[in-house]
């Protein structure tokens, strides 16, 4: 009986098994050449004419229309559909700038109105540490005035 193995080289490839050539293997731009290069179509084909070629696009008059939603719509439904699309979202998009803007503004007025609280109560505090009672005094005692026992008579009710 005859043995099917076949015979192994030092390499431990068949020897039917080749190599790829390399990258820049003269051979391999060759081969490359010829498998890319346009085939020609046969002369024997004939091709349509431009006659054919009107006739296939052509619908019989009694044939529905059938198709998807585009095909089923007019031209005139379609653009107004688009207008109407369009217009939607230029208000949207109007909408949203608005709404960002007036955000910005609120949140702008409100640290304003912060800052003026916190200014209003330092002005506040200046003002009555500079008429508190210990700086009247004070400055009454340094142009010669006497502090007296009484300010007025006494008030009773009777």
């Amino acid at each position: 009986m005859a043995s099917t193995r076949t015979k192994k080289t030092t390499t431990g490839r068949t020897p039917s098994a080749r190599r790829a050539p390399k990258r820049n293997d003269p051979r391999r731009r060759r081969q490359a050449a010829r498998t890319n290069a346009p085939k020609t179509p046969p002369r024997a084909e004939k091709l349509p004419s431009w006659s054919d070629l009107s006739k296939a696009n052509e619908r019989s008059p009694g044939r529905p229309r059938t198709g998807g939603f585009i095909e089923r719509v007019s031209t005139g439904r379609f653009a107004l559909l688009l207008l109407a699309v369009v217009v939607a979202g230029t208000l949207y998009v109007g909408n949203v700038h608005a709404t960002r803007e007036a955000l910005a503004e609120a949140q702008r007025a409100r640290r304003d109105n912060l800052n003026l609280h916190l200014k209003l109560n330092r002005l506040r505090g200046d003002f009555d540490r500079a008429t508190g009672p210990a700086v009247v005094y004070r400055r009454a005692r340094a142009l010669g005035l006497v502090e007296g026992i009484d300010y007025g008579p006494t008030i009773r009710e009777e």
